[in-house]
């Protein structure tokens, strides 16, 4: 896979890999990039950081949820969500009985919907998580505004690890020192 930067014709980089790909889709900001090859296994490749992940070793299905860096994607009979696809490891999974058809957004929800045969099955994805994502991107105080009201669970932490680099990075210290709390990292919180 060789990505090329159109408005100046430069390559910006290169992905040596050893089966034929199948699926390949860019995320909205066009950063990461989401792929499956010909054995099935789902990989994520980071442009800014040139670095690949495996997510899934089988994938009947994979797809960005529209307008949003969020993945979904089917292994057998688990429906697998990536609510922050640079935390590859903090995966959501849901037991399903048939194949993912689509994702639908609709006045504020995020549905995957999954044809069981005879039916079809609404899964509902968690939306503060799918809006956290957008937000970051954004606005660090509307990001920590998502987050604020969310459980503690492996997909918040990895996110307010997210927060907590990004704001550090930005020197929004004030957000910094709520997500060290969020995290009960008290020393860090009063630093």
């Amino acid at each position: 896979i060789r990505i090329v930067d159109l408005a100046y014709g430069t390559s910006v980089a290169q992905i040596a890999h050893d089966s034929k790909i199948d699926f390949l889709e860019l995320n909205t900001g066009a950063n990461l990039i989401l792929f499956r090859d010909k054995r099935h296994r789902l990989h994520i490749y980071d442009i800014d950081l040139q670095k690949r992940s495996t997510l899934l070793p089988f994938c009947n299905y994979a797809q960005w949820v529209p307008e949003a860096d969020v993945i979904v994607a089917q292994n057998r009979k688990t429906l697998c969500v990536w609510y922050n696809p640079s935390a590859a490891d903090k995966m959501t999974t849901i037991g399903i009985n048939g194949d993912i058809e689509e994702i639908e957004r609709l006045n504020g929800h995020t549905t995957v919907i999954v044809d069981e045969g005879m039916q079809q099955s609404r899964y509902e994805l968690k939306e503060g998580l799918i809006m956290f994502g957008n937000a970051i991107n954004v606005d660090l105080t509307k990001a920590m505004d998502t987050l604020d009201p969310l459980a503690l669970s492996k997909e918040t932490e990895a996110m307010w690890r997210k927060l907590l680099e990004r704001s550090l990075k930005q020197e929004r210290l004030n957000i910094a020192q709520r997500c060290a709390v969020a995290l009960g990292d008290m020393p860090q919180a009063r630093f």
